[in-house]
C-alpha cells in the first residue's frame, strides 16, 4: 500500500479544499494509505475528512507558529511515500520536511491560484509568490488545474520543466440533471414558476466580482423583469452589508436571493436556469462543470480555462464589462426554448467527455503510482551503491 501525505494550506470551505475532499472520498483505499495535514483553522471540511475514517490535522499555524514542527512529526511518524501538497505553502511545507524524512519522498505541488491581476496584490503577496517560484524546482512535479494557469506562472519565475495539467473533475454521482430538486429550491424560496433564473457559486471575495454581478442584473432587469438572481456561497447571505446595501442601491430587492455556504448544491444548481461567474480570475472554476454536467448552460468572464471549459455550450463575455455580461445573459434568456434546451445538453455531454472526477482521480492515482515505483528504484539503487564499499569492507574482515 502507497502512503500519501496531503498537506493542504488550509481547509476552509474554497474550490481547491473541497476538491481534495472529494479525491480523497474517491480514491482507492486499498491502494492508498492517506493522511491530511491543514496549516490553517480546522473546519467542517476537516470533519468530513475524518468521516472517510482519515487521520486529519489541523494546525493553525498562523496561530500558534510553533506548530509547524508538528506537521514535522505527523510526517515522521507517518512516514509517507509521496507527499502532496495543496497550495503554495502545503506544497513548500513538503518539500522542506522531506529531505529529512526517512524515505525522502517525492513531493507534489498542485496550483489553483488564479494569477489574472496578480500584480495589483499588496507587495507582500507579490514577494512571497516570487519566493515560491524560486522554490518550485524542489518537488518532482508541479501540477496545475488549467494550462492558462500554468503559462501565468512562468511569468513569476516557476519552473515548469516538471508540471503537468490535471482539469478538476466533477463528481457525476452527486450532480446530474434533477428538475424536480430544482423546483424544491425554487418554490422554497418563493420564486415564480414562470422565472429565468441566473445563479453564480462562489465565496464573497473581491476576485469573485459579486459587485458586477449585481449591476449585470440590474442592467438587465429593466427588460427583463421576470428573471430572478441566486447568489451562493461562504458570506454571501443577509448579514453581508455590502451587498445587502447593493441590492437595495440597485433596486434589486426580491429578485436576488442570498443562499450563504449550503451542502445542498447538486439541488441548488438544478434551480437554475442559466449558471454564471462573473470573476476578474480564475484557474479552472469546478462550479462551470457542476452546472454543466446538470444540463445547465453557462456565462463566464474570459479568464483561465472558462472559455476551454464551456467550449460552444455557452457564452465568454470580456472581463469587468458589465454590460457584455448582461448582453449575453439576454442572449440566453430570449433564445429559442429548443435552441437553449440543447445548449444545457452539449454541455452536460462536453463534462461527461472531458471533465470527471473519475478521469482526475484516475490521473492523480498513475501519478502517485508512478512516482512510488521511480522513487523506490532510485532509493534502491542509491542503497544498492552504498552496500558494496560496505560489504567489500566486511569481505577484508
Amino acid at each position: 500500500m502507497i502512503k500519501i501525505a496531503h498537506i493542504s494550506t488550509g481547509l476552509e470551505t474554497g474550490g481547491a479544499e473541497v476538491q481534495l475532499l472529494r479525491l480523497l472520498t474517491a480514491f482507492d483505499k486499498n491502494k492508498f494509505e492517506m493522511m491530511v495535514i491543514g496549516l490553517d483553522r480546522d473546519s467542517y471540511l476537516g470533519d468530513r475528512m475524518r468521516e472517510l475514517g482519515l487521520p486529519v490535522y489541523a494546525l493553525d499555524v498562523k496561530k500558534h507558529p510553533k506548530n509547524i514542527f508538528k506537521a514535522y512529526k505527523l510526517l515522521k511518524e507517518f512516514n509517507p511515500d509521496v507527499i502532496h501538497g495543496t497550495m503554495y505553502e502545503g506544497g513548500v511545507v513538503g518539500s522542506v520536511f522531506r529531505r529529512f524524512l526517512p524515505k525522502k519522498p517525492p513531493v507534489i505541488w498542485t496550483s489553483h491560484e488564479p494569477l489574472e491581476h496578480y500584480d495589483q496584490e499588496p507587495l507582500r503577496k507579490r514577494m512571497q509568490l516570487r519566493l515560491w517560484g524560486l522554490m518550485s524546482r524542489l518537488p518532482e512535479c508541479m501540477m496545475y488545474v488549467s494550462h492558462l494557469n500554468m503559462k501565468q506562472h512562468l511569468d513569476w519565475g516557476f519552473d515548469n520543466s516538471k508540471a503537468i495539467v490535471v482539469p478538476n473533475g466533477v463528481d457525476t454521482s452527486r450532480f446530474a440533471p434533477n428538475k424536480s430538486a430544482g423546483k424544491k429550491i425554487r418554490k422554497s424560496l418563493g420564486i415564480p414558476d414562470n422565472a429565468f433564473v441566473i445563479g453564480k457559486i462562489a465565496r464573497f471575495h473581491r476576485q469573485k466580482n459579486h459587485r458586477g454581478f449585481l449591476q449585470s442584473a440590474a442592467l438587465l432587469s429593466k427588460k427583463h423583469e421576470h428573471v430572478h438572481y441566486m447568489l451562493v456561497g461562504t458570506n454571501v447571505d443577509n448579514n453581508n452589508k455590502e451587498l445587502m446595501s447593493l441590492i437595495n442601491d440597485l433596486g434589486l430587492n426580491g429578485k436576488v436571493h442570498l443562499l450563504g455556504n449550503r451542502e445542498d448544491i447538486p439541488d441548488i444548481v438544478n434551480a437554475f436556469d442559466l449558471a454564471t461567474l462573473t470573476s476578474f480570475g480564475e484557474a479552472f472554476p469546478l462550479t462551470l462543470g457542476e452546472a454543466m454536467v446538470s444540463g445547465i448552460p453557462c456565462v463566464a468572464t474570459d479568464v483561465g480555462d472558462n472559455d476551454f471549459i464551456i467550449g460552444k455550450t455557452g457564452l465568454i463575455t470580456p472581463v469587468r464589462d458589465n454590460q457584455a455580461m448582461a448582453s449575453a445573459w439576454q442572449d440566453m434568456v430570449e433564445m429559442d426554448k429548443t435552441q437553449f434546451a440543447q445548449l444545457g445538453k452539449d454541455a452536460r455531454q462536453r463534462c461527461l467527455d472531458k471533465f470527471t472526477l473519475e478521469q482526475q482521480v484516475t490521473q492523480h492515482e498513475t501519478l502517485y503510482e508512478t512516482l512510488y515505483k521511480h522513487h523506490q528504484q532510485a532509493f534502491t539503487k542509491i542503497e544498492q551503491q552504498l552496500s558494496i564499499p560496505i560489504n567489500e569492507k566486511l569481505k577484508l574482515r
